[in-house]
């Protein structure tokens, strides 16, 4: 089996294994969602993402978009059940918009199982169809496939670097802003677990004084930083490993700051549904809950971009990827 096809049968093996025994589930969807169903399909999505670029574009375009409808559905059922769960005890969030973060879970899981049922996940079809697809794939040889993963890592640097020169750090929108920097950021973290061993870390450059910020114990130490080994490869993509620990750095912190921004957003959206408050009054009502001491929303704006202009500035992005 040709490397590239290895890499998704490894994350689809284990879509089958979650659907064989989800089939059997009263609630299929909430169980999937409870036994992680999104990382493997999120990484399917991100293979077929990279694969797109690499040379059969329809092909994995489609199979991109496919994984990316389960992904997004279980992300939207993410969004309302982390409310539900952090809100379901506070006093001061009333039962009327603990009411309504419990529907929209319900709402978002029914839709995630009739995209399941109607698109034949559950019964296996769609997975027969996909591993059908793929054999049909011709994949590259391995030499040829390490020369275009490696330029496509510095076409989606490059790209990043593109899309927060238009933002000139002058941040005004969570989502927009925030989350889909940490987004583009992100990929660049799964890309090496889902290649499966291809891109490795290579400590090559001596640790400057502007990266010492970024070299925390938590980050030096985190799993996710910890990359797939496999002895069979001939080639490899090398990344220096202490930029890809800033870039680790950088990406947890961004996710904090979008988490805290997302809590306002979200009660400020329940509490405007709920009571039909026009946005000035809903987001008074939301600092309410929240508390005095609950940073604002401008402030989380400025952070994310305080932390950002000094990172893009150091280039650590451009020392990332090393030379053939």
């Amino acid at each position: 089996m040709k490397q590239g096809k290895a890499r998704f049968q490894y994350q689809l093996d284990k879509v089958e294994k979650l659907f064989s025994e989800a089939q059997h589930q009263e609630n299929p969807a909430l169980w999937l969602y409870l036994h992680d169903l999104r990382t493997p399909m999120f990484m399917l999505e991100g293979l077929s993402k990279m694969y797109a670029q690499l040379h059969d574009k329809k092909a994995f375009t489609k199979l991109r978009d496919t994984f990316k409808v389960v992904e997004d559905m279980i992300g939207a059922v993410d969004y309302y059940a982390v409310f539900k769960k952090e809100f379901s005890l506070n006093e001061d969030v009333s039962n009327e918009i603990k009411l309504y973060f419990d529907n929209k879970t319900r709402e978002k899981l029914d839709l995630l199982n009739e995209i399941l049922l109607q698109e034949g996940w559950l019964d296996g079809k769609k997975l027969k169809k996909i591993n059908s697809n793929l054999s049909e794939i011709e994949w590259l040889k391995e030499e040829e496939e390490v020369k275009e993963i490696h330029q496509f890592y510095l076409n989606q640097i490059e790209k990043i670097k593109e899309f927060i020169a238009e933002t000139t750090f002058d941040f005004d929108n969570i989502e927009d802003d925030v989350h889909e920097l940490r987004r583009k950021l992100r990929w660049l973290s799964i890309y090496p677990q889902g290649l499966r061993g291809v891109i490795q870390l290579h400590e090559k450059l001596l640790i400057k004084g502007n990266l010492n910020q970024y070299l925390t114990a938590e980050t030096v130490s985190s799993p996710f930083n910890v990359l797939p080994v496999n002895n069979d490869l001939k080639g490899f993509v090398f990344l220096e490993k202490n930029h890809f620990f800033a870039l680790s750095w950088m990406i947890a912190e961004l996710g904090q700051i979008k988490d805290k921004g997302l809590k306002i957003s979200g009660l400020k959206d329940a509490i405007q549904e709920v009571y039909l408050l026009n946005d000035e009054k809903s987001y008074e009502e939301a600092y309410k809950i929240l508390g005095n001491d609950y940073p604002t929303m401008d402030s989380l704006l400025s952070q994310a971009s305080d932390i950002s202009q000094p990172f893009f500035k150091e280039k650590v992005l451009d020392s990332l990827v090393l030379s053939k």
